[in-house]
This record gives C-alpha cells, sequence and structure tokens, in this order.
C-alpha cells in the first residue's frame, strides 16, 4: 500500500498541471457559444482546486509515506479525483449542449487526452481512477440524450469503446504496477537474507578461527604434559615416582576429557539433542553435592569457598537436575578459574514464589562493554591478563543456551577488578509433590565375567592396542581389528558368542551402525553393543542418537567405560555359537 502511495505521489503535479491545462484549454474553445458568467466560474473553480491541491500537494510532499498514513493518503487522492470528475461532468452539463459539432469533439478530444494521460499514475489506485473517468462519461451520456443530436448514437458508441478499452488497460497496468513492486520487495528480501546468510558465514568463519586458535593452545597444554610425562615413563623411575607419573597422566588426561566435553556439549544443543527431563527435586541436596566437589578445587587454589543455604528449609523447583548441575557447575568452574585471591560463594534464597540461586566471586570481573561478548562461542575474555587456567571459551556459551532451555532467567552483574556475581531464579513448588528419595543403589547385577569375548572395531591400531591391554587386563578375551571383514576369519575359530561388542562409530570402509548390524546377523543374536565415537558435528550425532544404540564419546575413561559396560550386558552365562 505505502507503494501505491508513492507511485501516486509522483504523478500528482503532473495531474494538477494536466487538470489546469486542459481547464484553460476547453474554456478557450467554448468562449464563442457558452454563457461567458458561467464559464469564467467553472475556470475559476477549476484554476482554485488545481491551485488549492497544488499547495496541498506541497506541504506533504516532503514527509514521508509510512504505513499508518497510507490509507489517509489514498483517501485524500479518491477525494481530490471525484472532486475533479463532477467539475468536468458540471462542464459537459453547461456547455455542450449550446455548442457546435467542432467544438464538441475538440472538447471530447481534450477530455479523452486527459483521462489517457492520468491513467498511468492513477492505475496505482483504481477506485480513484473510476471516481475520474466514469462522472464525465455519465456527463456526456446526459447532455447527448438530452439534445438528441444525430452525432448521439457514433459518439457514444465510441466513448462507451473508450471508456472500456481505458479501464480494461488501467487494470493491467495496475497488476502490472503490483507484481512489479511484489518482484522488487522479494528482490529485496533475498538480497538482505542473503546479506544475512553472508554475515553468519562470516560469523562462523570467524567463530571456526577462534576455535582453532583456541584448540591449537588449549588444547596443545594437557598434550605437551603427557608427551612429557611418557618419556619419564621411559627413564625407569622408582615406584614412588612412577606413581606420581600416573597420577600426573591421570589429571591431563581429565583435562584434555572436560575441554571435550564441552565441545561435546555445544555439538548436541546445535544437534538439539539435549532435552529437559523435567522433575520436581529439592536443590537442598543437589548444591550441598556440588558444593563439597568445588571446596576441594578452590582450596586447592588457596581460595575460600562458602555455600549458604536457609537453614531447616526445603527448596522445592521444577527443573532438569541434571542440566541444571552442568549450568552451575560451568559457573563455579569459571569463578574458580579466574579468581586469584579471595573467595567464592553460592548461595540460595527463597522469595516471592521463586529460588534465586546466587554464584559470586572476587575475581577479575568483566567490562560492562565486554559483558555480551562472555556468552559467545570459543571467546575467552582474559587471555592477556596472565591467567594460567585457559578453557576454550564454550562455558558461559553453553550456561546461556542450557539456561534457555531450562527456561531460567539468568543475569550477570560484574565489576572490573571487584568480582562477578551471577543469579538464577527458579520457580518454586509445593514440597509435598517432591519424590521420595530413591532407595540406594546395590551391587550392579549385569557385567563381564572373567573369560568373556570382547569385540573391539577401529581403524586406529593405536586406539586397538590401548582397548585390549585394557580389557585384557580386566581378564576378559578380546578380538580387535579395523573392519568386520578383516575381524571375521579369527571369528570363525570362536566357540562361543561374543558377550560385548565395541565399536567406532566412523570407520574408513563404513560406519560402526552397519558393521554392529553385520556382527549380530553373523552370530545370528543381538549381541550387547556400545557406539564410540569422536564426532562432534551436530548432524553425525543425530544419526548415532537415532540408531538406539548407548553412546560413549571419545575420550572415554576407565569408569565411563566400566560403568557402560555394567548396564549394556546383562548376567547371562556364555553360550555355544551355535546354540
Amino acid at each position: 500500500m505505502a507503494d501505491l502511495a508513492r507511485h501516486l505521489k509522483r504523478g500528482e503535479p503532473l495531474r494538477i498541471l494536466g487538470n489546469a491545462g486542459v481547464a484553460v484549454a476547453v474554456a478557450l474553445t467554448m468562449r464563442d457559444t457558452a454563457y461567458l458568467p458561467w464559464l469564467a466560474a467553472w475556470l475559476a473553480a477549476m484554476l482554485t482546486f488545481a491551485a488549492f491541491n497544488g499547495w496541498a500537494a506541497w506541504r506533504v510532499w516532503h514527509r514521508p509515506i509510512a504505513s499508518q498514513n497510507t490509507a489517509r493518503r489514498l483517501r485524500r487522492v479518491c477525494t481530490v479525483e471525484a472532486v475533479n470528475g463532477l467539475l468536468w461532468m458540471t462542464a459537459e452539463l453547461l456547455f455542450l449542449p449550446s455548442a457546435d459539432y467542432g467544438q464538441r469533439a475538440l472538447f471530447m478530444v481534450l477530455l479523452s487526452g486527459l483521462g489517457a494521460g492520468v491513467m498511468q499514475s492513477l492505475s496505482a489506485c483504481l477506485p480513484a481512477l473510476y471516481l475520474f473517468i466514469l462522472p464525465p462519461v455519465l456527463g456526456f451520456v446526459v447532455s447527448a440524450v438530452t439534445s438528441h443530436g444525430p452525432y448521439f448514437a457514433p459518439a457514444l458508441t465510441l466513448l462507451l469503446i473508450w471508456t472500456a478499452v481505458n479501464l480494461s488497460f488501467a487494470r493491467m497496468m495496475h497488476r502490472t504496477l503490483v507484481n512489479s513492486l511484489r518482484n522488487h520487495h522479494i528482490a529485496q528480501a533475498l538480497a538482505s537474507d542473503l546479506q544475512v546468510q553472508r554475515d553468519r558465514a562470516v560469523e562462523l568463519s570467524q567463530a571456526r578461527s577462534r576455535f582453532l586458535a583456541a584448540a591449537s593452545h588449549d588444547l596443545r597444554q594437557p598434550v605437551h604434559a603427557l608427551s612429557l610425562l611418557a618419556g619419564a615413563l621411559k627413564q625407569n623411575p622408582t615406584s614412588a615416582q612412577r606413581s606420581q607419573i600416573v597420577g600426573h597422566l591421570g589429571s591431563a588426561v581429565d583435562a584434555m576429557g572436560t575441554m571435550f566435553d564441552a565441545m561435546l556439549d555445544i555439538s548436541k544443543l546445535d544437534a538439539d539433542l539435549l532435552q529437559p527431563d523435567w522433575q520436581n527435586v529439592d536443590l537442598r541436596g543437589l548444591l550441598e553435592r556440588i558444593a563439597r566437589d568445588q571446596a576441594v578445587l578452590a582450596g586447592a587454589k588457596g581460595l575460600s569457598f562458602h555455600c549458604e543455604l536457609p537453614a531447616g528449609q526445603a527448596l522445592p523447583v521444577r527443573t532438569d537436575p541434571v542440566l541444571l548441575e552442568r549450568v552451575l557447575r560451568n559457573l563455579l568452574s569459571n569463578a574458580i578459574r579466574y579468581t586469584s585471591r579471595g573467595s567464592v560463594r553460592i548461595w540460595a534464597r527463597a522469595r516471592c514464589g521463586h529460588v534465586e540461586i546466587v554464584v559470586a566471586d572476587t575475581g577479575v570481573g568483566i567490562p560492562r562493554a565486554r559483558q555480551a561478548d562472555a556468552f559467545k562461542e570459543f571467546v575467552q575474555l582474559h587471555q592477556t591478563q596472565g591467567l594460567t587456567e585457559q578453557g576454550l571459551g564454550l562455558g558461559l556459551a553453553i550456561v546461556q543456551r542450557l539456561c534457555g532451555l531450562l527456561q531460567l532467567r539468568l543475569r550477570l552483574r560484574s565489576r572490573p577488578g571487584r568480582g562477578t556475581l551471577f543469579t538464577l531464579r527458579l520457580p518454586l513448588v509445593a514440597a509435598d509433590t517432591l519424590a521420595p528419595p530413591a532407595p540406594a543403589a546395590g551391587p550392579a547385577l549385569g557385567g563381564l565375567a572373567a573369560g568373556d569375548v570382547v569385540i573391539v572395531i577401529d581403524d586406529s591400531a593405536e586406539i586397538q592396542l590401548a582397548m585390549s591391554t585394557l580389557l585384557s587386563a580386566w581378564g576378559y578375551r578380546v578380538f580387535a581389528a579395523a573392519s568386520v571383514a578383516e575381524l571375521m576369519p579369527p571369528l570363525m575359530q570362536l566357540d562361543v558368542t561374543p558377550r560385548l561388542l565395541l565399536c567406532d562409530f566412523s570407520l574408513r570402509d563404513d560406519d560402526g551402525i552397519a558393521a554392529i548390524a553385520e556382527l549380530r546377523e553373523a552370530f545370528n543374536t543381538d549381541v550387547p553393543a556400545l557406539l564410540v565415537t569422536g564426532d562432534t558435528a551436530p548432524d553425525r550425532l543425530r544419526q548415532a542418537s537415532a540408531s538406539g544404540l548407548p553412546l560413549l564419546h571419545k575420550p572415554v575413561m576407565q569408569e565411563q567405560l566400566r560403568r557402560a559396560i555394567a548396564l549394556a550386558v546383562p548376567f547371562v552365562p556364555s553360550s555355544p555359537a551355535g546354540a
């Protein structure tokens, strides 16, 4: 609508001048036969109306046409053209009956030319065009009928043909104009979308560069430590030194695992694989457990750690306890990492139907201008401040996205050099809606027995060797290979059914899902299987999740592997392969 109004606005000066010019020409044509006072009055009315329209158009010419004033401008155009049409109809009724044939013909030629001239502009608003053209046509019909001249029939026929042709052409021009404007807007929308996609591609490229920069620095640290510790083991250390080196090896592996877990969390969020499991839970137990773990980390850095909870009061909320724990652990880890001295605190309080959880520290703080950047992926704000414990810059990005999943309001307040404070608000629920505590879990009934056969498929020879060494140390018989085809000859000699398949998701010639299906078909039973992957691409994670197989993400820790085996393998004695 606004575009049509702009089109009418551009043609308004020509319409005003055209009306005034043709009115003067008609007056000069009719001056010998028309009653002069009426002719003068009509011409004065036409020129006055044209001058008024020109003044009104000049007043609003500089004002932009917006959607809120478009309808008003279109109504004004319709009103102006209706008055113009009535004035021309008045001229026909006053002057044509007394005019000779030549004057009548010239009058109609001038008026037809004016109608054809304004049609291009008024085609943007067909009601205004009809209001301008139809009154003069009606006036000519009335004048011709009352005069009963011999020209009536052919003139009326030509006029009706002219009117039908011009109105039909005007409708075609209107459709063409509307389609042109629509295509223009579509082109603009496509151009805008292309710019958005281009900006997104640039942002993704920058994110990839930040990731590579972060990964190249931060992942090198534990890898460098591992290489030095491995070299130290080759020097035949004493038993005490060997124990110390093994402990440091575990710490370095844990550090790498934490970084990979952060990247995996982002990939799961991108793949929409994380969905909240809503429960009514008491925050007290969750916060006390987190506080115990984080207090150890804070104490190792020389920081005081405080957890303050309302005495004797339950804190029942509706949330996903696993995802909420991930949020709180990320906030506390960040607080400890970026605090060199002072304290880290977490407290909770119930107020106004909500529970507020606050994580505060006395660390380096975040400038107000950089607080939005703190939640971007792979952004580290304090790389230049001498802090040695760096991550991948994913902690707060994960926190923000998990808060979105959990429908939590996250608020950040910080002052450089004074510390940072994060506040979370969770809705309170009635205490009697809390589920009773689950009974303590007994010993696992599942798992493998000594001598059971485990098949490992991975196209990395190093991983085959490491997995075989670990599983053999646990007492299992291990068959490892890079593919099913390579594995089949030794398996043909087996007299028992394998109890577990450990298969990498991305194999050189196939994928782990197909390899597991092939092995199950070969043994004619659904052998318990675990899928192991190092992929973090969202589409690959979705594919692995859709298989329904238990999924382990590299690097896999020993305890994590033990728990997965205990869950996947039922306690059933091995049976002969032919059974």
